[in-house]
């Protein structure tokens, strides 16, 4: 259909003008209307489909993701509560964008309702109950099904949204821009890498482009930039996904709840106890119980059951896996043959394999009759009950079929490269390639469903019920081939792979093969999961890989939510009022919490994960309990770290428990940024038992949480105890005050363990430290470490410091920075420095106010002190005339400085020539840092000069570049040539 007017109404308002001129208002409404009929009509077949009658059980509730952050506005940086929303909500004019165009992506795995989703936003858009002044009209667009066409425009879209309905389209569709939603409905994971230059993109509504630049320009708001998108995507298509999108709202589609599960169960059986009997069958697996929170897998699992016997209501209980799933549905449809042979039915279901095969090497998903015919399976087949169970004809066309679900399709491409057998195969010219190269081609890597399903269809227990299902047997050697082409993988992907490796876990968990998983899992040092959020299924693949690792692993979690977990649920919410249950579905009630996979992971004797980091992830009282039963059987687990969690009293009073049992040997425990305020004293106190009990504890982080004088008090009591063995204590921003140094003082008089303590930004003042100097000059211990860095001191402190570190040989690092020292806070400093039994080898003095006048002192200092290592005197008003003291002291015989810090001190070219001096005498110094400063091309000349001499050691010199000529850049080119060791 030609367009009727010109296509500059979307950037023209007197286009738009004119066009209004061709319609009346009441035409334009009366199309609207119906337009929204039409719609209706059209899904209103939602709860009555197959595929989709779960549709009208999954409300439409999403979880907005956002990036990882910490809001200022929250209490001690902790994040917000799960922000949930329903899909209409998104495009009201309460969320935070305030824009009229909108971008919503809508993301989930295959089998979670995506499609069926859309469609009832559609449905429920058209009979006027969500957004009914939003939006005027909503172009759906199937990105599968028009994915094999060769080129389309912007206009082929819309008219072929419109083909039912007679009139003006575009004019019409057109008149205004701002009212158009465009739906794109499953958003491509990109076989073909795409080019996102600007050329490439189409900005013209009529220019036909490949499909996936006319996707793109679309996403990035090429074209209709004034509309509204809905985008519907895969998680592997997120990354291409975020380098397109403007500004978008992304959404986590939910699985189905207990609840919605049970209502479907319920809808789909003719009596409730049948429906309960299934519901409690699936929880005594708790593997399959998760997989069927996927509505494709309650669908799969109901459509068996409703047309078979009891016995498959058993033989769910051995289901792990979701090749299982898929393979005991195509197997017991094969039962449902009736008149016509077995082999028959094995020949129709290969037939549909090499289709399926066939169509995702060509980027296809609709088949003509022909299509079918081609591989084996007759146009009458397609009518039978039998085919009905995997295909169904496509919407508007005649004799034109799809899989039900796109999984089904890229299951049976699985189940054709697991069963191929070249030399006899009949349509191999059609789909000759091997399975890596469709994987290549199509896939991406383990990321791929087909390549999990190809994990699943190789276990060694399988091989029968395949062969069964479809008639042949699993080709040899292909396991073999699979495992080693993994271990190719991850050998040539390792560093990606240590850093987001849970689509390996899944591929994993498919072929639980645990001997090979644990040598898979063994080749990984460390663990890093970073994704915005997990589901159930995530966390039952990771716990499956990481229960048998024999390695010392390290695990961090860092993610805003783990999904799929109802935490403190009420068992009587679970039961419907109307069934009366025996108590063994009662015990199956026990709410779990998002933790409970990974800790009994951690249980397995044969697990060694040595340290473990969750950060974020929503963990509430329910985690604390699930972790302190690890600590009554792991042998293994010395570091767990909690960061911006807030696990509440209750929860920590039950992490607690467990820390004080006997086989509890963990060592180090950071809970930063994990307490409230009303919980930190109760915290405190249980900390406190803790350390009491368990003498294995050497580190104790509880930065970032407002424990107050009050909290310090009580965690004293543990600290100052006999059995206490803690090494390494930080108090860092806890809103302490000098009131705490007392409890602290006493604590460093008995402590003979103590080596470090962070007291970091926290205003303990003069007073304050006057009080903890008071401990460490009679302390028993040996501090090494100690943190003052602000802490709101000035040079009155600074007298019993020298005192310290005159007479404490342990101390060797002690960093003051943003406090307001001065010089003659830092002369007092250095009288401490100059004596003999001063050990420092680390002073930072960064931000501490401090003048040129003060170098000469610190020149004294470097003329007896052999021990300083490391210096920082950055953001201090230094000047040349400073520098040039200071250098003095430098070049003295005893000075064994190897690090100096010199940046933003306020120096010229004027100081260069003493620096120069410095580096070709001293053969100590490794790295300088004069960045911030006002070095020009003479001065940066002459340190070159200087850093080419033999006896200079530099390594590492920083320097700003950005103001020097050629010449200068020549120079150091030169010295990197003479000195290839160098950075700069």
């Amino acid at each position: 259909m030609e367009p009727a007017c010109t296509w500059s109404l979307l950037s023209e308002k007197k286009a738009t003008s004119s066009s209004l001129a061709l319609l009346s208002w009441k035409e334009f409404t009366d199309y609207r209307e119906a337009f929204q009929k039409h719609l209706k009509q059209k899904y209103q077949k939602i709860g009555v489909d197959k595929c989709y009658y779960h549709g009208k059980h999954i409300r439409p509730r999403l979880l907005l993701v956002k990036e990882h952050g910490i809001s200022e506005k929250t209490p001690c940086g902790i994040p917000q509560q799960d922000h949930f929303i329903e899909l209409e909500h998104v495009f009201g004019p309460n969320e935070e964008s305030c824009s009229s165009s909108r971008t919503v992506v809508l993301q989930g795995c295959a089998g979670i309702g995506k499609t069926a989703v859309v469609h009832k936003f559609m449905f429920d858009w058209a009979a006027g109950m969500v957004t009914p002044d939003r939006f005027d009209y909503l172009i759906y667009v199937n990105c599968r099904e028009i994915s094999r066409t060769a080129n389309l425009s912007a206009a082929d879209l819309i008219t072929n949204s419109f083909q039912d309905l007679k009139g003006p389209i575009l004019d019409t569709v057109l008149l205004y821009p701002e009212k158009l939603l465009f739906i794109l409905d499953g958003f491509p994971e990109l076989q073909y890498p795409v080019s996102d230059q600007e050329e490439d993109l189409s900005v013209n509504p009529q220019e036909r482009k490949p499909v996936e630049s006319l996707l793109c320009s679309f996403v990035s708001k090429k074209l209709f930039p004034e509309s509204s998108l809905l985008i519907t995507a895969r998680p592997t298509a997120m990354k291409k996904l975020h380098s397109l999108l403007k500004q978008p709202i992304q959404a986590e589609i939910l699985w189905f709840t207990d609840t919605e599960k049970r209502a479907y169960f319920l809808s789909r059986f003719s009596g409730a106890n049948a429906a309960m009997k299934v519901f409690y069958t699936l929880r005594e697996n708790e593997g399959l119980d998760i997989m069927s929170s996927l509505p494709i897998v309650s669908w799969m699992i109901c459509s068996v059951l409703q047309s078979q016997g009891e016995g498959d209501r058993t033989l769910l209980k051995s289901l792990q896996t979701m090749s299982d799933v898929y393979l005991f549905y195509f197997s017991k449809c094969l039962k449902t043959l009736t008149g016509v042979s077995v082999w028959k039915g094995q020949s129709c279901l290969w037939g549909l394999c090499s289709l399926a095969a066939e169509g995702l090497q060509k980027h296809q998903v609709l088949f003509a009759a022909s299509d079918l015919r081609r591989h084996g399976i007759g146009v009458y087949d397609a009518n039978c009950a039998f085919l009905s169970h995997f295909l169904k004809k496509a919407e508007g066309g005649v004799n034109v079929y799809t899989f039900l679900h796109f999984s089904f399709q890229e299951f049976l491409t699985a189940v054709f490269y697991a069963l191929k057998n070249d030399s006899s195969w009949m349509f191999f010219d059609q789909v000759g390639k091997t399975w890596q190269e469709i994987f290549q081609q199509y896939g991406k890597g383990f990321s791929s469903l087909l390549i999990r399903f190809l994990f699943g269809l190789l276990h060694r227990g399988k091989g029968h019920t395949v062969e069964t299902t479809f008639g042949r047997k699993v080709s040899p050697g292909l396991r073999e081939e699979l495992l080693k082409w993994t271990e190719r993988e991850i050998q040539d992907k390792s560093s990606r792979l240590q850093i987001e490796p849970v689509d390996l876990f899944h591929c994993l968990y498919e072929i639980q093969e645990e001997e090979y998983t644990k040598k898979i899992i063994d080749d990984l040092q460390s663990i890093i999961l970073l994704q915005p959020t997990y589901t159930k299924m995530d966390m039952l693949a990771m716990s499956f890989c990481v229960k048998s690792s024999h390695s010392h692993l390290s695990v961090s979690l860092k993610c805003q939510h783990i999904l799929g977990f109802q935490e403190e649920e009420q068992a009587s919410a679970l039961t419907p009022p109307a069934l009366t249950l025996n108590q063994s579905f009662q015990l199956y009630n026990v709410p779990v919490s998002r933790l409970h996979l990974l800790c009994q992971a951690l249980q397995n004797p044969y697990c060694k994960i040595k340290d473990l980091k969750l950060i974020f992830c929503h963990l509430t009282a329910s985690c604390g309990r699930d972790l302190s039963s690890v600590f009554e059987t792991n042998q293994y687990l010395t570091d767990l770290e909690f960061v911006k969690n807030t696990l509440e009293d209750s929860g920590l009073k039950l992490l607690c428990e467990g820390l004080k049992r006997p086989n509890c040997i963990l060592q180090k425990l950071r809970l930063c940024a994990s307490l409230l305020p009303e919980s930190s004293e109760a915290v405190c106190k249980y900390l406190a038992s803790v350390l009491i009990c368990n003498p294995h504890l050497t580190e104790l982080d509880l930065s970032e949480n407002p424990l107050g004088d009050t909290g310090v008090k009580y965690l004293c009591e543990g600290l100052r105890h006999a059995n206490c063995k803690v090494e390494k204590l930080d108090l860092s921003t806890c809103s302490l005050t000098d009131a705490s140094c007392v409890e602290l003082s006493s604590f460093l008089q008995v402590s003979q363990t103590l080596q470090e303590l962070f007291v970091f930004a926290n205003v303990l003042g003069d007073t304050g430290v006057r009080r903890l100097c008071e401990g460490l000059l009679h302390a028993k211990g040996m501090i090494k470490n100690l943190v003052l860095s602000e802490c709101s001191l000035s040079a009155a402190c600074c007298e019993p410091l020298a005192q310290v570190l005159s007479s404490t040989r342990s101390l060797t690092r002690l960093l003051l920075i943003n406090n307001k020292i001065e010089d003659l806070g830092l002369k007092l400093l250095c009288e401490g420095l100059k004596q003999p039994d001063c050990q420092l080898k680390d002073l930072a003095l960064w931000t501490c106010h401090l003048t040129g006048a003060c170098c000469q002192d610190l020149c004294n200092a470097l003329y007896t002190n052999e021990h300083l290592r490391d210096l920082d005197l950055s953001d201090n008003a230094l000047g040349d005339e400073g520098m040039q003291v200071l250098c003095e002291g430098l070049k003295h015989p005893y000075c064994k400085l190897q690090t100096l810090w010199l940046a933003e001190c306020h120096l010229t070219d004027a100081c260069c020539g003493a620096l120069a001096s410095v580096l070709s005498r001293n053969e100590n110094l490794t790295l300088l840092d004069l960045s911030g400063n006002h070095l020009r091309d003479f001065g940066v000349q002459m340190l070159c000069d200087a850093l080419i001499h033999p006896v200079c050691k530099l390594q590492t010199f920083y320097i700003d570049t950005d103001h020097l000529h050629d010449d200068t850049f020549r120079k150091m080119e030169a010295l990197k040539r003479s000195k290839p060791g160098i950075t700069w």
